[in-house]
């Protein structure tokens, strides 16, 4: 198994051993084909945003990827908790046996909600946005992301998500990519609701201002999405500091296709480099779990 998590500080090589917040401006993970970058960009002062992957022995892959809230004290915090939290949750076959079911996955958010909660001080505490995703092989095989082995059936990938990270779907055939959740904004909900068109809700001061999150006063509700691939593909998780630059799926694709089927990694941070270049303006974290086996043909 590989398995690396590299943390990289940005400033004077020459300077004394940096600090944790400093290794904390660029992190790198690779795990058996499937790979994460989280990167501070070139504006804030630190990395608020967090990422966690893993499977487990029953194959199952998991991948939670949080972004800190500013305006709340100590957001780096929060997302890491989440992000640990939740992902263990979602691989603990323990309470919950047999394949990944929408329960599991929706107790797991509410673990990291708590443990978020837990960091509060008084009436005020961290706060974090959430999407994750856990990967089912579909069979009693090796696990259906990366390469090797034969499964009973095709793949499925339940996402859930609170707040305005995101989850896509990049399709190898380039003909079926796709966001795969809604942000949790006020945008998105007066264009819902009808009250806005969606050109005058996005031109409002207060149109990515998140209705949902994990932490002091938030909603930690979180909604679910279930993909059954009918083909290979990529599921992409990623904070706004991407999507704010390539929010469309296809553009995504663009970038990270078909190299995110072989390298995951290298288009990891093909996409944070695009971020990057195009301002920086806010951390960026990107992750990537290509899918390569393609789902039973029906009856």
């Amino acid at each position: 198994m590989t398995n690396t998590d590299q943390g990289t500080a940005r400033g004077d090589a020459a300077s004394s051993a940096p600090s944790s917040s400093q290794l904390a401006d660029r992190v790198e993970r690779v795990l058996d084909g499937l790979a994460g970058v989280s990167d501070r960009g070139l504006v804030h002062v630190r990395n608020e945003d967090a990422m966690a992957l893993d499977r487990n022995a029953a194959g199952l892959v998991a991948v939670v990827v949080s972004d800190g809230v500013s305006s709340s004290p100590d957001p780096q915090l929060a997302s890491r908790v989440a992000a640990d939290v939740t992902l263990q949750a979602l691989l603990d076959t323990g309470a919950d046996p047999g394949p990944a079911s929408p329960r599991r996955v929706r107790t797991a958010v509410a673990a990291g909600a708590r443990a978020v909660e837990a960091l509060a001080t008084g009436d005020e505490g961290p706060a974090c946005t959430l999407v994750a995703a856990v990967i089912d092989p579909g069979g009693t095989g090796p696990a259906a992301t990366g390469a090797g082995g034969d499964t009973a059936g095709g793949p499925q990938i339940i996402v859930a998500w609170v707040g305005d990270s995101r989850a896509y779907w990049l399709d190898a055939a380039g003909v079926a990519s796709r966001v795969l959740t809604n942000d949790h904004s006020w945008a998105v909900e007066v264009v819902a609701a009808g009250r806005l068109d969606a050109a005058s809700a996005a031109l409002d001061r207060r149109a990515h201002a998140i209705t949902r999150w994990l932490g002091a006063g938030g909603e930690p509700i979180p909604e679910l999405a279930l993909l059954v691939p009918e083909g290979p593909g990529v599921l992409l998780l990623c904070t706004d500091g991407l999507w704010n630059y390539l929010p469309a799926a296809e553009d995504l694709a663009a970038v990270a296709l078909p190299r995110a089927l072989r390298d995951p990694a290298g288009a990891a941070a093909a996409l944070t480099d695009v971020a990057i270049e195009a301002g920086g303006r806010d951390n960026i974290t990107v992750a990537l779990v290509p899918v390569l086996r393609t789902a039973p043909a029906a009856d």
